[in-house]
């Protein structure tokens, strides 16, 4: 212990004296470990950091697989009743599924990824009665719900406000208990409010919770499972939760759940039947598994390496200044020190500017999380009630002191013992003699050096070439061919502010009447109607049968019902056939229009025209020997036309099916108008108002450009080509740095020899033609290397690249050029300096 303070002291005293060097090396090992102890941060904040709820450990996520080995994390209503009733291993099994709403009136109907302008959203979630007891919720005020609260008749549907929203929308109301309050037009009335610690169990804490019987009043006629999933087992709507009995191990609950899930796929079988479930661990935000790990593993390999090239550029720091070092280093040697003993100080003294760096790095992660963290949320597309309800806990806990402590240390052994044991073995009879070049020249000509400058280049060339892959991925996904010209086209939402049996057919016919006065606006070139907006997320999917195939056995194919007008408005074209007509739209003709993938898919290498499809007109539950089955009536339809693939769903994803049915115009089947324009849609888009209220004031539209709900989708590709970008450019800035510090000391290393070469008559163009040799030999050398790295690191990104070879040849090549440039720059510098040395004064340098 005696001598590691002694060792302490001199580090201190040394680097003290030195304090360009220091400040050089701490710096660059904090934006290293600063970067890393930042992403660790927001890694423990999502996987490590146990839920604030009680008894964490003991919570447990189901998850099941189908006979076609597809993972489902959604489970039927009627199965959650049979796993909450017939197992013994969990005291409770919870069902719950998040939902949207409108704090208000209902606003027109809109897809997934689309909000209507003029509302406010909430977002909530509708949970089982045992939810709050189960997760150990306490209530601020009032009470948490109770098992009646969803088994009894949706008479008096009821409310739990979480802490946040009641504080924030109601400003702490203590009289909150009791009032009604309006979501998605339904009244509720509020019977609690939890505590502020309770966030439920995703980081976007809900704004509101409500039971399971009032679903179909937040997802209404049209949305997902309405009506049917209280009977239906094929109606996946539920994420379950259970939580383990005490004694009661993971795998012993697991084994019990596959017993059930048997008997369950004897009683209903079923293509779409789990037919294994698996508990996963749910005592924190994420539980890493085989879809998180090929998101998180190249982020944490891109990290990673940018600490690594900051640990090669502290290492060629240390090697340069174990070259003024060597006569102090030969007489400790001389006088009895061992190679050991010299090695240990020599890493002390890296450690200690590691450790240095790394608590300036764990300051730097602190202040880039509590300034980006408001950035980020404020620049992703979010509804506003979703971003002010997330809620994720960066400060650092003993994990983010614990890892960082770790890798600082590490850093400091990485980059300290490979100079460390090469300064500690000169030649003790010039080290002696105070031959200062000797030691230099042999750093100029060291093969640590060069490796250390290749490994940089190599690193910084694999991240350039990931961050070229992503930024090129975002601007093939902003430039891709949908299938469909959406420049000048936007949308109207439509709704009727009344109730009444005769509501859908009374907003038919004024939607129809709004859709006449808008085709007679100047500018306007089209107007077509569509159950669902293109690119809105929203597309559903629908059972098809084909002649001779077994009814028990049915497909599946994405649709939309469209009117005659919807392929001219959003130019789809086709490659056989035709659309359907107004009189066949009008008359319900039994005609389809069928995507190139589907006729590739269902008569492969015959003409589909003239072929019949069954397509799903109606379902029903039935009983049959005790148990349930669900009835699926086929209507015949002709295809007529075969049109162009598109990306009517999502823009990274190709329709692999897709039908166009004729739009039910009478009735309430019409969501939305499109409308085209021969120029900018704003002034248009501004008049939409008043004609919707020409027509009926009650009319209520939302109008929205189709490109504006790109911008929601595109939000992924952007945040992960930022950061990858931002990695890239500091791996750049800090390998740059490293080569012109490397090429700076070897140029004042070699001017004894260049002051020879010029006083025999060297011109300065050999001088420099010298160095440019000696740093794009090794340029050369990292970006091949590179090359073969990034080729490797793009594979782990193939699971984000849209339409896009992970060995994209301009990627490849434009950033080689690049890095060539940039590292040609770093080597010109102090080349040109080198030609400006007096050969009288370099003789006499040593």
């Amino acid at each position: 212990m005696q001598t590691l303070i002694q060792d302490l002291r001199y580090c201190v005293r040394t680097l003290r004296k030195k304090p360009g060097f220091t400040f050089a090396a701490i710096i660059t090992l904090a934006v290293g470990i600063g970067l890393n102890a930042a992403l660790f941060s927001v890694f423990d904040a999502f996987v490590l950091r146990p839920l604030p709820l009680k008894d964490p450990d003991s919570l447990v996520s189901f998850e099941g697989v189908n006979a076609q080995g597809e993972r489902r994390r959604l489970f039927s209503y009627r199965d959650y009743l049979d796993y909450r009733d017939q197992q013994t291993s969990l005291s409770n099994v919870v069902a719950w599924n998040k939902v949207r709403a409108t704090l208000g009136e209902a606003p027109p109907a809109q897809g997934e990824a689309e909000f209507a302008e003029g509302y406010e959203y909430l977002f909530g979630q509708i949970v089982s009665g045992n939810y709050f007891g189960t997760l150990g919720a306490e209530m601020s005020l009032g009470r948490p719900f109770q098992t009646t609260d969803d088994t009894q008749p949706d008479d008096h549907p009821v409310v739990v406000l979480s802490y946040g929203f009641w504080q924030r929308r109601f400003e702490s109301d203590p009289s909150i208990v009791g009032t009604t309050i309006n979501l998605q037009g339904q009244p509720f009335t509020v019977i609690g409010v939890t505590s502020r610690e309770f966030i439920g169990t995703t980081p976007d804490a809900p704004s509101f919770w409500v039971p399971l019987t009032t679903r179909d009043r937040l997802i209404q006629a049209g949305g997902w499972g309405h009506k049917v999933w209280l009977t239906d087992r094929n109606s996946e709507a539920f994420t379950l939760l259970g939580r383990l009995k005490p004694g009661v191990t993971r795998e012993q609950a697991e084994a019990e759940m596959q017993l059930i899930s048997s008997r369950l796929a004897q009683s209903y079988p079923s293509t779409e039947r789990l037919t294994q479930i698996r508990l996963d661990r749910a005592g924190t935000f994420v539980t890493l598994d085989e879809d998180i790990l090929p998101l998180v593993i190249p982020l944490l390999i891109g990290f990673a390496l940018v600490l690594m090239i900051a640990c090669a550029n502290v290492a060629n720091l240390l090697l340069a200044r174990a070259a003024g070092r060597q006569r102090e280093i030969g007489v400790r040697l001389a006088l009895g020190a061992s190679r050991f003993r010299v090695v240990r100080q020599l890493v002390t003294e890296s450690l200690l500017l590691s450790l240095t760096g790394g608590v300036a790095g764990l300051l730097i992660a602190v202040w880039t999380l509590s300034v980006l963290y408001p950035v980020v949320l404020s620049s992703v597309p979010l509804p506003e009630g979703l971003a002010a309800g997330f809620s994720l806990n960066l400060t650092p806990d003993w994990r983010v002191f614990g890892f960082t402590l770790l890798l600082a240390a590490l850093a400091g052994v990485g980059a300290g013992l490979a100079p460390a044991l090469q300064a500690s073995k000169p030649n003790l009879t010039t080290a002696l003699k105070d031959e200062g070049s000797s030691f230099g020249r042999h750093f100029s000509q060291s093969r640590l050096r060069s490796g250390l400058v290749v490994a940089q280049i190599t690193v910084c060339m694999a991240l350039l070439i990931a961050a070229g892959l992503l930024v090129r991925n975002l601007q093939r996904v902003r430039t891709i061919d949908t299938g469909m010209n959406t420049k000048n086209v936007f949308s109207v939402a439509t709704g009727l502010k009344r109730t009444g049996s005769n509501k859908g057919n009374t907003e038919a016919v004024l939607r129809r009447e709004l859709a006449d006065r808008l085709r007679a606006m100047p500018g306007v070139v089209s107007v077509a109607q569509a159950h669902q907006q293109p690119l809105s997320g929203g597309m559903g999917n629908t059972l098809v049968n084909l002649p001779g195939q077994a009814p028990d056995r049915p497909l599946e194919a994405r649709f939309n019902s469209v009117s005659a007008e919807y392929f001219e408005t959003l130019s789809i074209g086709f490659t056989r056939g035709r659309p359907f007509s107004a009189p066949e739209v009008t008359a319900n003709a039994a005609v389809v229009v069928i995507s190139e993938a589907t006729a590739s898919h269902f008569w492969p290498g015959s003409d589909p025209l003239g072929k019949q499809l069954g397509i799903a007109a109606m379902t029903a539950s039935s009983q049959s020997d005790g148990h349930d089955k669900t009835v699926v009536t086929y209507r015949q339809y002709e295809v007529i036309g075969v049109a162009r693939d598109t990306r009517s769903r999502w823009v990274w994803e190709q329709d692999e099916t897709f039908l166009y049915l004729p739009l039910r115009e009478s009735g309430p089947s019409a969501q939305y108008l499109l409308v085209r324009t021969d120029g900018d849609s704003a002034t248009v888009m501004g008049t939409v108002r008043g004609a919707a209220a020409s027509v009926d004031p009650l009319l209520r539209v939302s109008v929205r450009r189709i490109e504006e709900t790109l911008a929601f989708q595109l939000a992924p590709f952007r945040a992960i080509a930022w950061v990858s970008g931002v990695l890239g450019i500091l791996a750049l800035l800090l390998a740059s740095i490293g080569l012109y510090g490397v090429m700076s000391f070897v140029v004042t290393q070699r001017t004894h020899e260049i002051g020879i070469r010029v006083a025999l008559g060297a011109h300065p163009q050999d001088v420099v033609r010298m160095f440019l040799f000696q740093g794009l030999k090794l340029t050369a050398i990292g970006v091949v290397v590179g090359i073969a790295a990034g080729a490797l690191i793009s594979q782990l990104l193939k699971a984000v690249l849209i339409d896009l070879s992970a060995f994209d040849p301009v990627t490849l090549g434009g950033v080689s050029v690049f890095l060539t440039v940039i590292a040609l720059l770093a080597i010109l510098i102090p080349a040109g300096r080198a030609t400006k040395v007096n050969p009288l004064v370099a003789l006499r340098y040593e």
